[in-house]
């Protein structure tokens, strides 16, 4: 039986859900899916698996996270709709800008969504208006199945695409959103500017979605100058997290008041 909330929140990682659910006055957390249901999750932590409901600014939520990847979008996704229903949905997190023009925990309100795999571009964000109320920028994301570490590979994304942020996750929520006739809105934190380089091991910390302390601490011991670009990236992830919970308390506020 699916519940009926006006708004969800949808995040990958527990860094960006985290700052969130402190500012969610949690009544329940639901997490009685069915056998069925787990068996047919290929990559999913038993984590993505909880949604926790209750009120952000007054406003009744569901916040939940899938893990990182479209892959684990997809099927967490799937899920979340098999028992909720929401009016309206928020595909939350971190981004790595494309622009020069964003700096650290800028927030960009997404406007377009290019699929970079299949080159899927037939969704166009729903952009509430919002009268000035709350700070953000406007433009398209690109959703692509590996992280952006490199400066010069993200400026060539956001010259070749007219974007101006990429995530992993995007598309995958939009694309099920758009069959269900839900509205959904993009909502990105910059967590690494445009011309900046992330640590190169970076993309082998994950397994199934999550991060892995292992295989961060044999990066560390194998290249140990891996630590210094890290801590420059846990910083960054940081006030990119706390900026997109401070803008999330304010925005579901404006936009909940418009929900039919």
């Amino acid at each position: 039986m699916q519940e009926q909330l006006p708004i969800a929140i949808q995040v990958a990682v527990h860094e960006e859900i985290s700052p969130i659910l402190k500012r969610v006055a949690v009544e329940e957390v639901f997490h009685e899916v069915t056998w069925e249901q787990r068996r047919s999750l290929k990559h999913a932590h038993h984590d993505h698996l909880r949604f926790y409901i209750g009120t952000m600014n007054g406003v009744r939520v569901v916040v939940f996270r899938t893990g990182v990847g479209r892959l684990r979008a997809q099927e967490i996704i799937r899920v979340f709709f098999e028992h909720f229903d929401p009016k309206l949905l928020i595909s939350a997190g971190f981004g790595g800008a494309l622009s020069p023009d964003l700096d650290i925990g800028d927030i960009v309100v997404v406007n377009d969504v290019l699929e970079l795999q299949t080159g899927r571009c037939d969704w166009q964000g729903f952009v509430p208006s919002l009268n000035g109320q709350i700070k953000f920028h406007q433009g398209k994301l690109v959703t692509a199945d590996h992280m952006v570490i490199s400066g010069r590979e993200k400026t060539g994304l956001g010259e070749a695409h007219n974007a101006i942020v990429v995530d992993m996750e995007t598309s995958a929520v939009a694309a099920k959103c758009k069959k269900l006739n839900v509205p959904m809105v993009g909502v990105r934190a910059i967590s690494d500017r445009a011309n900046e380089d992330l640590p190169p091991q970076i993309n082998s910390f994950f397994d199934n979605g999550e991060v892995r302390p292992g295989k961060i601490a044999k990066a560390i011991v194998s290249h140990p100058p891996t630590v210094v670009g890290l801590f420059k990236l846990a910083k960054h992830a940081w006030k990119a997290g706390e900026d997109l919970a401070d803008f999330l308390e304010k925005f579901v506020l404006a936009v909940s008041s418009g929900l039919k």
